[in-house]
């Protein structure tokens, strides 16, 4: 997984297979990472601060990193992780833009949008789509049933730049389309 101590690799937080696109080009180098095709998958911001939330119970490490108790509820999680800097709880444009705001990745998919998106990642690598499994569902309720309106307002907050970069709003149980193409594609060098 990377790790040079208990929490770190040598880019940040967590295990290595959550690195940014700009970590990954910085460890295999500006020609090989511009001759391959590169995808993400984001989420809607709500949805996925919850399904964190739900994870935690199974990482007794991010729990103890950030010092939550298993009772704690899902606004205290929010306080906590606003607290203290982690890749689990990055903001997605991250993952995918550089510094200067432009996309470093070739196609973004929706996880709402799985099964599409996937069928668009596969045609591109020229491979025939073929169901994948989810193997890592949780057990829980939809996730607007965690929320009231300050949490609701933290969340936009804390992920403004997802929220609109990537176009997503609260009530958006399914987005109908792609990623918008607001994200300026970065040319190669």
């Amino acid at each position: 997984m990377g790790f040079v101590d208990k929490y770190n690799n040598k880019y940040q937080t967590g295990g290595l297979q959550h690195l940014l696109a700009s970590h990954i080009e910085s460890e295999v180098g500006t020609n090989v990472f511009d001759n391959y095709f590169k995808f993400s998958i984001v989420r809607n911001p709500w949805d996925k601060a919850v399904s964190q939330f739900a994870f935690m119970s199974r990482r007794k490490d991010l729990m103890d990193y950030i010092g939550m108790k298993h009772d704690d509820c899902f606004k205290r999680y929010l306080e906590l992780i606003s607290k203290k800097k982690h890749v689990q709880w990055e903001p997605q444009v991250s993952f995918v833009l550089d510094d200067n705001g432009e996309c470093m990745v070739d196609y973004i998919g929706r996880l709402e949008l799985f099964t599409q998106s996937v069928t668009v990642i596969m045609s591109r690598l020229g491979l025939d789509a073929a169901v994948i499994p989810h193997s890592n569902k949780g057990q829980r309720s939809a996730y607007q049933d965690y929320y009231d309106t300050e949490a609701k307002e933290f969340v936009h907050a804390m992920y403004a730049d997802d929220v609109k970069t990537f176009g997503y709003d609260y009530a958006q149980q399914c987005v109908l389309s792609d990623v918008p193409a607001v994200l300026r594609k970065r040319s190669i060098r």
